[in-house]
């Protein structure tokens, strides 16, 4: 008789042990997502040293072509200390890229096949302090930007 209820009590004993430690795997993998978290959100708002290069969206074809209507730029330039970074946010086919200075001069010229890649940089440390004209050409379609280099 004896036995059965040491048999038991030491079932019940095992039972609440596996719940606790139940619950404390539970409270360890809270706190890692936890944290986890934390350090994503703190990321997602990291202050970066970029600058958003505005294009022209309204730019005039270079050929003679119907009206079209109007649209978004299917590019994003940010331009950092190092380099020009070119995100196309839409497949446009062969698209080229040139860098000119104040004078007209270009001083980079660079072309991509966004229906590859659909990003691309362009190394600026080299330029001298100015302003220079950045234009992305595709089909019949011209876009202009203008940034400073300080």
């Amino acid at each position: 008789m004896y036995f059965f209820i040491i048999l038991i009590l030491f079932i019940k004993f095992a039972c609440k042990i596996n719940k606790i430690n139940q619950l404390l795997n539970l409270n360890i993998m809270i706190m890692r997502k936890t944290v986890i978290f934390f350090i994503l959100l703190v990321s997602a708002f990291a202050v970066t040293n970029a600058v958003n290069i505005q294009i022209d969206r309204n730019a005039p074809p270079t050929s003679n072509t119907r009206q079209r209507a109007p649209m978004l730029t299917p590019v994003v330039v940010d331009l950092s200390s190092t380099d020009l970074y070119l995100n196309f946010t839409n497949s446009v086919g062969l698209a080229t890229i040139t860098v000119t200075d104040s004078n007209g001069n270009i001083v980079q010229q660079d072309s991509i096949d966004t229906n590859l890649n659909n990003e691309l940089y362009i190394p600026v440390n080299d330029l001298v302090v100015g302003e220079y004209t950045l234009t992305i050409s595709y089909d019949s379609i011209t876009h202009p930007g203008v940034f400073t280099i300080e």
